[in-house]
């Protein structure tokens, strides 16, 4: 098995990627094209074991073999209850994670801090598609030009990257050209704002878990594909 590899990451912290990340895991999972893995890179703050309901293990570095079932087809590597320094992480921990990873699922979907730090950058590295969230206010799209002109620095493929607009709504006050402009790329999803997301996120079950026919659902799904 050669997993396909997805790395979500917020633009700025806030933006909504654990969101992102949490509910993709999930559609993957219930496409049936083959087991997920969701990976909770976020060694400081890691959040997609309280958006499962799940317990992570107090310490220790990620491993493939630790990996904890959330559901039918989905398990997840969750960040250790006990946070602390990644920097203390070394580099080669995630890189032979993911490729051990990618030998036993079908697809991996990471969830990475909007802090870069090596892990990071190692897990864009490995990434078949780079997805960068935002939200659509100036101060996080100046943001994401910023993260744009990192991978640009990196030299990563731009043909990897898609741009997710997370919290959308009819009057957000900036129009839609500029929004685009900033995204240097096509809109891969807008993410309607609503309230059901924080009442998932309340109750330990992602959205796509319990409705997978909520609009935010229906538009999370063209990153599936």
């Amino acid at each position: 098995m050669d997993a396909q590899i997805v790395t979500i990451v917020g633009a700025r912290a806030g933006a909504g990627a654990s969101t992102v990340a949490a509910n993709l895991a999930v559609a993957l999972a219930r496409s049936g094209t083959g087991p997920v893995c969701l990976v909770d890179l976020d060694f400081t703050a890691g959040d997609i074991a309280t958006m499962f309901d799940a317990e992570a293990d107090e310490g220790g570095v990620p491993e493939a073999h630790v990996a904890t079932r959330l559901s039918r087809g989905l398990y997840a590597i969750l960040a250790p209850t006990v946070l602390g320094d990644p920097g203390r992480v070394p580099e080669r921990v995630v890189s032979e994670l993911l490729a051990s990873l990618s030998t036993m699922y079908a697809h991996v979907v990471v969830d990475a801090p909007a802090a870069v730090n090596k892990h990071v950058v190692t897990a864009l590295e490995y990434s078949h598609r780079q997805v960068l969230v935002t939200t659509p206010e100036r101060p996080a799209l100046r943001a994401l030009g910023r993260y744009l002109d990192m991978l640009d620095t990196l030299g990563h493929d731009r043909r990897l990257r898609s741009v997710v607009i997370n919290r959308t709504n009819p009057d957000n006050g900036i129009p839609t050209a500029e929004v685009e402009l900033a995204a240097r790329t096509p809109i891969a999803a807008w993410l309607p704002a609503t309230p059901d997301i924080p009442l998932s996120i309340n109750t330990g079950q992602p959205l796509a878990a319990v409705d997978p026919d909520h609009p935010f659902c229906h538009s999370l799904l063209s990153l599936t594909h």
